[in-house]
């Protein structure tokens, strides 16, 4: 149901999450080792990180659907914006905990701001959940 203002944000969030496949987190001087192989921490240099977004980013999608079961949709919400806030801060360990200098790249913020409109989405499920559960009361 993409009228509502969740729906957007939700989908605006996998949108978001979607681009990591072609952002990456930080880049560096090519490095023989590690996950600076071919100058750039991206996605496809760990499993982790690629299964953490895939995971969010599916989450995210399904999420537009369960409309109708607004409590697990406010649950899943709050999945998202774990797996984005752990996806953050694994691409931020792996960039910066190798020893290599590395600058920071447009993909590390990206998962924030996932985030930000992963809650207001919460924001706007849970507001519809009172309003059902007002009008329930007017009955």
């Amino acid at each position: 149901m993409l009228q509502r203002i969740q729906s957007l944000y939700l989908l605006t969030a996998t949108v978001l999450l979607l681009l990591l496949f072609a952002l990456p987190f930080a880049t560096a001087e090519k490095a023989s080792e590690g996950p600076f192989i071919d100058g750039d921490l991206d996605l496809f240099d760990n499993v982790i990180l690629l299964t953490i977004l895939i995971v969010a980013a599916a989450f995210s999608f399904i999420c537009i659907f369960l409309f109708k079961n607004r409590k697990l949709q406010m649950n899943i919400s709050l999945g998202i914006i774990g797996f984005c806030i752990i996806l953050t801060g694994l691409a931020a360990y792996f960039a910066f905990g190798s020893g290599i200098a590395a600058s920071i790249g447009i993909g590390l913020f990206i998962p924030l701001i996932a985030v930000v409109f992963s809650l207001l989405a919460y924001k706007g499920i849970k507001s519809d959940d009172e309003l059902v559960k007002s009008s329930n009361r007017l009955r």
